[in-house]
């Protein structure tokens, strides 16, 4: 919602005044000018949920075993399993403890970087881009369907040729 609202109402306005539908408004306009905050939201939202132990640990079951299933069964969390192998005497079990809190860590970590690259990302840099990979089309295609008049034929100079090898041996 938030994100919506930092779009400039003059650019919707404009693209009304041009004649553009709400619709078309809204997937040409308002959406490509707040992809950057929304795509931030969701990872941010994903990574939050991910580190959020609570509501993990008072809703999800344990299980020794691996479940296959996704959708039938209790499932394993990286929060819950950092809970339950912490709480085990044995040193085994700690140190597994540990290596699942790194792996949360670092995969809490990912999604944050990823959050900030893709939300500086603006418009601007976007529209820049993709005129450079229009330009670089445009001259390809120019070269590859160039009249053969216009192609350059390279004639071979007086340095660029190789002398005949001799068939003849010589010995002293």
């Amino acid at each position: 919602d938030v994100v919506f609202r930092l779009v400039p109402g003059t650019l919707k306005e404009a693209s009304l005044g041009l004649g553009a539908s709400q619709f078309r408004t809204a997937m040409t306009v308002v959406l490509p000018t707040a992809r950057s905050g929304l795509a931030t939201a969701i990872i941010l939202a994903t990574a939050r949920g991910i580190g959020e132990t609570s509501p993990v640990l008072l809703t999800a079951g344990y299980t020794a075993s691996m479940n296959t299933n996704p959708v039938n069964g209790p499932m394993v969390s990286l929060p819950l399993a950092v809970f339950e192998m912490a709480k085990s005497p044995e040193p085994n079990m700690v140190a597994r403890a540990f290596a699942t809190a790194v792996v949360l860590v670092l995969l809490v970590l990912v999604l944050f970087v990823t959050a900030r690259v893709v939300g500086s990302q603006d418009a601007a840099k976007r529209a820049k881009r993709k005129q450079r990979r229009a330009a670089i089309r445009r001259s390809i295609e120019r070269l590859v369907h160039r009249p053969a008049s216009e192609a350059t034929v390279l004639e071979p100079t007086a340095e660029s040729t190789v002398p005949p090898a001799s068939t003849g041996s010589s010995h002293a």
